[in-house]
């Protein structure tokens, strides 16, 4: 080999050798480190009193088969939805059996709370279902907040 080729492989091999290292520089440099701990969602499931804490108390067989029925009318629903051609009556048929089976888990579920309510002292109850309904009001609104983020994102982003 003359000196002129050692030469050029020496300079491709420094080359190389910077561009690992500024990469790896700019890697450490540019990259955030990963949190200690994941961060929580601001979720966190509520509790009921310690002597309701069953795990039949709310989910009875009862409520769990009306669960079950509502989820596979759902499930039908987008069968339906998917063939080629669609059929309205039959949709509709199916539509109004979901929407009556979701009737009556809300229904079972309504009162299965108000038995559960008459089991709780009042400062229970004031706790139990503040929380509910203070978690149910956070989730609704970071549901309003991704929906208002996504429309205004394609408002601004017409593509």
């Amino acid at each position: 080999m003359t000196k002129r080729t050692i030469a050029i492989l020496l300079f491709i091999s420094l080359a190389f050798n910077l561009a690992v290292l500024g990469s790896i520089l700019w890697i450490r440099l540019n990259h955030k480190a990963c949190p200690a701990e994941i961060p929580q969602s601001g979720h966190h499931r509520i509790v009921l009193p310690p002597h309701l804490q069953n795990d039949h108390v709310m989910w009875s067989p009862e409520i769990r088969e009306l669960h079950s029925e509502f989820n596979k009318s759902k499930i039908e629903l987008m069968r339906e939805l998917a063939k080629d051609p669609i059929t309205e009556t039959s949709i509709t048929a199916i539509i109004d059996n979901s929407l009556a089976a979701q009737g009556s888990l809300e229904r079972a579920l309504a009162h299965r709370l108000l038995e559960i309510r008459k089991q709780m002292s009042a400062a229970e109850a004031q706790e139990y279902f503040s929380s509910r309904a203070e978690q149910m009001k956070k989730r609704s609104q970071a549901f309003k907040h991704k929906y208002n983020r996504r429309r205004n994102n394609e408002k601004d982003n017409p593509n």
